[in-house]
C-alpha cells in the first residue's frame, strides 16, 4: 500500500464535523468526482500513503464502528453513504471528548489501486486562507482581501490524520495504514492523546522493519547528542557503528549493539537500552529495512560546534582518500578533506 503512486477514485463523500455543534452535518449525496476533485484527493492519498510517519494498524477485537462500516462498504457498495455517516458520527463523538481537537471536514472515499479496493478516511483540518471580495460602495467598485477560516488543505500540504483500510483478510498482519502526525500531543491530563487511533479507529499501531530501522537511527542520534556531547570520540564511534550495522548486517540486536559500543561500561549499556525502550524499541533483534537505508542514507551531513557544515555521500565519508577525522587527544578533532582539485562556492 505504501508504494501506491496512482489510484482510481470510485466514490467519495464529505461530511462537516463542527465541534461547536451538537451533531455533525451529514450529507445524503456523494461528491461528484470531476478531474479537479480526483486530482485533489489522489494527491492527498498518495502523499499520505508515502509519508514517513505513517504506521500499519490492526483493528482490535470486539465492536468497532469503523471496522464494521468499512467492511459493509466492501461487501455492498450501495451502503457507502450510510456507512460513511456511521464513520463520521464515530469521529465526531471522539472529537467531542477533547476541547483541543479541531473541527474539520471528513472525506470518506472508495478507491482502487493495483486492482484492489481500499477505503480512505481523510480528516481535512481547516486552514486559514484569503480571498478577494468585490462590492460596490456608493457606485464605486471596492476590492478587498478577506480571510476564510474554513479553507481545506491544499494539494501541496500534508494531512495530519487519515487512514486507509483494506478488505478483511485474517491472514494479513495488518488491516490499514494510519497516519497521525499529532500522536505525541499531550492532552489536559498530560497523557498521550491518541483519540484518532484509540477512540475513533479502535486499532493497535504496529511497528514493522521500516519503522524500527528509522526509530533506531533517530533514537541513537538523539541519545548521542544528549549523553556524548562532551565525548566526540565516543559519539563518532557510536554513529559509525550505526552506519556499519545498517550497511553490513541483516538485523540489529540492541543489546549486542550496546555491548559493542560501550564494552564493559554496564551503566552506559543500560542507559542506551532504556532509551531505546522509551522510544518504542524493545530488547530484541529487528530486521533492517535495506530499502529504507538505501533511500534515506544516500547523503550524510555533519555539523560542527564551530559553525561548519559538511555534506556528502556516505561512501565519500568512508573513503580515506577523500575524508579523514584526526583525533587530537584533547577531546577535539580535526576534519580533513583531501585531494581537492577544484573548489566552487554556491
Amino acid at each position: 500500500m505504501r508504494n501506491t503512486d496512482a489510484i482510481i477514485l470510485k466514490k467519495a463523500i464529505i461530511h462537516v464535523l463542527d465541534r461547536n455543534g451538537d451533531v455533525p452535518i451529514l450529507t445524503d449525496f456523494e461528491q461528484e468526482i470531476n478531474e479537479d476533485i480526483h486530482e485533489f484527493l489522489e494527491k492527498h492519498i498518495i502523499k499520505s500513503l508515502q509519508d514517513e510517519e505513517n504506521r500499519k494498524g490492526k483493528f482490535r477485537g470486539g465492536l468497532s464502528v469503523v471496522k464494521e462500516a468499512c467492511y459493509n462498504i466492501f461487501k455492498n457498495e450501495e451502503s457507502f453513504i450510510d456507512a460513511s455517516k456511521a464513520i463520521a458520527e464515530q469521529l465526531f463523538k471522539a472529537m467531542k471528548s477533547n476541547n483541543n481537537i479541531s473541527s474539520c471536514d471528513l472525506v470518506v472515499c472508495l478507491y482502487t489501486a493495483e486492482d484492489k479496493d481500499y477505503i480512505g478516511i481523510l480528516k481535512l483540518d481547516y486552514k486559514k486562507s484569503f480571498i478577494h471580495d468585490v462590492e460596490f460602495v456608493d457606485d464605486k467598485l471596492k476590492v478587498s482581501i478577506i480571510p476564510q477560516t474554513i479553507g481545506l488543505p491544499g494539494m501541496s500540504q500534508r494531512l495530519q490524520k487519515c487512514a486507509f483500510i483494506k478488505a478483511a483478510d485474517e491472514n494479513d498482519e495488518y488491516d490499514m495504514i494510519v497516519l497521525d502526525k499529532q500522536i505525541y500531543g499531550k492532552d489536559e491530563d498530560g497523557e498521550i492523546a491518541q483519540f484518532f487511533i484509540n477512540d475513533f479507529l479502535n486499532c493497535d499501531v504496529l511497528l514493522d522493519s521500516r519503522d524500527k530501522t528509522k526509530i533506531f537511527k533517530r533514537a541513537a542520534e538523539k541519545w548521542t547528542r544528549k549523553n556524548l556531547k562532551e565525548d566526540i570520540d565516543k559519539a563518532q564511534e557510536l554513529r559509525e557503528e550505526v552506519i556499519s550495522s545498517f550497511k553490513n548486517c541483516a538485523e540489529v540486536d540492541i543489546e549486542k549493539f550496546s555491548q559493542n559500543v560501550f564494552g564493559n561500561d554496564i551503566k552506559m549499556q543500560e542507559n542506551f537500552i532504556n532509551h531505546m525502550d522509551q522510544e518504542g524499541l524493545k530488547l530484541e533483534a529487528f530486521e533492517i529495512d535495506k530499502s529504507w537505508v538505501e533511500k534515506k542514507m544516500k547523503k550524510r551531513i555533519m555539523k560542527t560546534d564551530t559553525g561548519i557544515e559538511i555534506k556528502g555521500g556516505y561512501e565519500d565519508f568512508e573513503d580515506r582518500m577523500k575524508f579523514e577525522i584526526i583525533r587530537n587527544g584533547d577531546g577535539t578533532i580535526n576534519i580533513m578533506i583531501k585531494n581537492v582539485r577544484r573548489l566552487q562556492e554556491k
